[in-house]
Order: C-alpha cells, then structure tokens, then sequence
C-alpha cells in the first residue's frame, strides 16, 4: 500500500498553513515528479474532493488546502482511527495483485466515510470470475508478499509449452488480462508473463532473488505492460473535438499536454511521453479517424501501413463479395 502511505503523508503536508512547491513535496515524500502531480491531481477528484489554496513562491507554485481543517476521507487526526488505519493498510496489503485489491481499497474509503452499507449496490468492478488462469492470483501473490521462486509450466502464443523458474515481483491487470512480472533464471531483463497462459505454479524453497524495483515508475513511461530500453517519445496526436472530451477527462498517460486548442478549427493537438509499444499503438488505433499519429514519424509510418492493410482487407476481391 505504498501509494496510500504516500497519500497519507502528502495529506498532512498539504494541511501545514505555509504550503510546499512540488519540488518540496518531492524531497518530502521521496517520490519523483511525475508520481507528485498525479497524486495532486487525483485527490481533487471523486472520492477525495479536496480544493488547493495556490499561492507563488518566484515561479514555484505552493500548494495547500484551501480550508486547513480538511483531510482525506480515508484519513483521520485521532489516534484511534489512526491505529485503525495502519492496521487496516497492513491487512490488505497482503491482497495486493489480486481481483479483490481495489474493491478493498474502495472499500476502506467507504468505511472512512461512514458508507461502507450498500456498497456493492453502487459500485461495479470490471473483474470476469471465469478468466482463464485467475485461480492462480491468489498463489502468485503469496509467492510475491512470502518471497519464494516458482515453477511456471507456460504455454505461449504460437510456441511449445516452456518450464520456466521466476521470482516473482509484481502483478498487474491491464485491457482485463492480469500479467505477472518476474526474473526468470537465465534472464537479464524483466519479463512479463500473461497469467492466462499459466498451466501449472509449484512454489520452490530455493533462494529468492530480491527487487527494489519501484512498479509505479517502471510502468510510468509506458501504456500497458511492455517496457523495454526504448527510448521515451513525444508522441503528437491531433484529435476531433467530438471525441476530445473523453480523452480530456480520462487521459491517455499522465504526461498528457495541449499544445494547441482553436476555437476555429474542429481539433485538438495534444502530446504524450511515453515509449512505443504494441499497447499504446493497440490504444491509438481504437479511436479510428477521430485521432490522427502526427509525430514521431516512425510512428507515424507505422499506423500508415495498418491503415494500408486494413484498407486492402476491406477492398479485396478475396474478402467474399
């Protein structure tokens, strides 16, 4: 629960009358920029609310809440709700990569707020029970809290069956598949591995090879689950108004930037900076022509050449007119 430790320190940080730079909160919470502004950004939205005072320190903006008094609904000044909470934290950490995880979390802030009845009567979690492989979840994420190596039997795509040993690190759901990050022995780099191509988990009393790796960052310059040595592009898109609205209130990455809006034209230009992979080009693609690939002009050639093929898929003599 490391983001509600954060969130739990940035909430007493932004109480103080004085107010701190994004700089500042940064030494404070030992987190990187782009982690700050997320979290800045998210708590003025459902469920948090809150509303920031802003005043200039030179060009630095300070930020604090506008009324002092006010804390996150998860969060409380008295000792007792205090013990409650940290207890509370270490119990559903132990869930952490698994299906109930954010429902739990939901659920802790519904408690705070005294709502906690009836939450499953307002609240719907895109979970599919019959996903092949989730009965997995539950031994992988033991295997990740306990620290102990695994014995995969995996079945690629378009590949023989492969007897893999990994330790694992971390889970991740991404487009309703759960992928399993890890080191397998033999390997340099990270890899993931989509639990629904998991056949078979043994857990292994061998010696575990440790991660400091921070998930949050890793996956931060990338849409998905692929990372790679790539390096981060900025990525210019040039979007329909009529379909803006929905990428302006839910953004494609947290670098999300305008760079030019015209009350004359019927678009939008906006930028990302992230790294190239098959998700984020997988994502670019479902807004059809209401988005146009503007740079890096690799990717650019790239959505070309599908949009060739697409085209000649359709226009065929072949396709069964």
């Amino acid at each position: 629960m490391k983001k509600i430790l954060r969130l739990k320190k940035l909430n007493e940080l932004l109480r103080c009358h004085q107010g701190y730079t994004v700089l500042d909160l940064m030494a404070k919470l030992d987190a990187g920029e782009r982690t700050i502004r997320k979290d800045l950004e998210e708590i003025q939205h459902p469920p948090y609310n809150a509303e920031f005072w802003y005043e200039f320190r030179g060009k630095e903006r300070l930020y604090r809440y506008k009324d002092l008094t006010y804390s996150l609904p998860l969060f409380d000044d008295t000792d007792e709700v205090k013990e409650k909470l940290n207890s509370a934290i270490k119990a559903i950490e132990r869930y952490k990569g698994t299906p109930q995880y954010e429902w739990l979390k939901l659920c802790l802030i519904a408690i705070e707020n005294g709502s906690v009845l009836g939450i499953s009567g307002i609240m719907s979690f895109d979970n599919n029970a019959e996903l092949v492989g989730i009965e997995y979840l539950s031994s992988l994420s033991d295997a990740i809290v306990n620290k102990y190596p695994v014995r995969l039997t995996y079945q690629p795509y378009s590949a023989e069956e492969q007897v893999l040993l990994v330790h694992p690190y971390h889970l991740k759901q991404y487009n309703n598949r759960w992928f399993l990050i890890g080191k397998a022995e033999g390997k340099e780099q990270l890899q993931n591995y989509a639990v629904d191509r998991i056949r078979r988990i043994e857990h292994l009393s061998k010696h575990y090879i440790e991660s400091d790796i921070d998930f949050e960052d890793y996956f931060g310059d990338v849409i998905g689950v692929s990372v790679s040595d790539t390096p981060i592009e900025k990525i210019i898109l040039k979007v329909t108004k009529k379909r803006y609205p929905y990428i302006d209130t839910k953004p494609l990455h947290s670098t999300q930037d305008v760079i030019e809006e015209n009350d004359a034209d019927d678009f939008v230009i906006i930028s990302i900076d992230v790294k190239i992979n098959n998700e984020l080009i997988s994502q670019l693609l479902s807004f059809g022509p209401d988005m146009e690939v503007m740079a890096p002009e690799s990717l650019r050639n790239i959505f070309i050449e599908r949009t060739k093929k697409m085209y000649n898929t359709y226009t065929s003599d072949d396709n069964g007119k």
